[in-house]
């Protein structure tokens, strides 16, 4: 497993294994999903049944809706919250919302005055790893929201509101218990006081190609002095 890669590092990884190797996007998204969606059927219990995923409208809120589509799949309650301009959203969010309101998932749109994330489980899916301003607005709201809410609060690929490089809080940020992270550890994990945001991390694999074949793109981190 490699540790501790920026968010530079990552994407460039991704960028490769779409482009050059030829894994479409929403192939390694459908990865994602399904790797988490094992990872909370591995560890659900008999108290949580029903999860509110909160999403954004970047990959991040993509990967969201997919796992909650899933989830629905296999009888769980799922409440779909989108934070933010669907007009403005990702291709891949674009996508998997169709797919999700053909299927007549329950999706609401967050209010910034009532709106309490119900569930036994609130999955953050608002941010991936590209954050790099303070977070304001909505998505602030949102953010305590999240942090306010009754269930069980698990972080996807990184918590919202906490940057993947430097482990620092960019404003607010979800306090996890759990962080599934997609892919590889990131980098600002390992710094102090992350782990009050992260909670419990765990590496979720989602097939990308052996190392070898990226190896360049992590030397090349290694040499700009930006790996852990």
């Amino acid at each position: 497993m490699i540790d501790g890669l920026s968010s530079q590092t990552i994407k460039a990884i991704d960028t490769f294994t779409i482009d050059t190797i030829g894994i479409p996007s929403m192939v390694l998204m459908e990865r994602a999903a399904l790797a988490v969606v094992e990872k909370i059927l591995a560890d659900e219990t008999d108290e949580l049944k029903s999860y509110g995923i909160v999403c954004g409208t970047g990959n991040n809120g993509a990967d969201g809706l997919a796992i909650g589509r899933l989830l629905v799949q296999t009888g769980k309650t799922v409440t779909l919250y989108v934070v933010g301009d669907t007009q403005r959203a990702s291709k891949e969010f674009k996508q998997q919302l169709k797919i999700v309101k053909n299927l007549n998932l329950d999706i609401k749109t967050f209010d910034t005055v009532a709106t309490e994330f119900e569930g036994d489980v609130v999955i953050d899916a608002l941010f991936g790893i590209g954050l790099d301003r303070n977070v304001e607005g909505s998505y602030r709201l949102a953010i305590t929201s999240i942090n306010a809410s009754k269930g069980k609060i698990i972080a996807l690929d990184v918590p919202s509101g906490l940057s993947a490089n430097t482990g620092q809080v960019l404003g607010i940020a979800v306090e996890a218990e759990e962080t599934y992270t997609i892919g590889f550890m990131k980098k600002g994990f390992g710094h102090k006081g992350a782990k009050s945001y992260t909670g419990t991390v765990t590496v979720l694999d989602i097939g990308y190609p052996a190392p070898h074949f990226f190896e360049d793109i992590i030397k090349k981190e290694q040499t700009n002095g930006e790996s852990l």
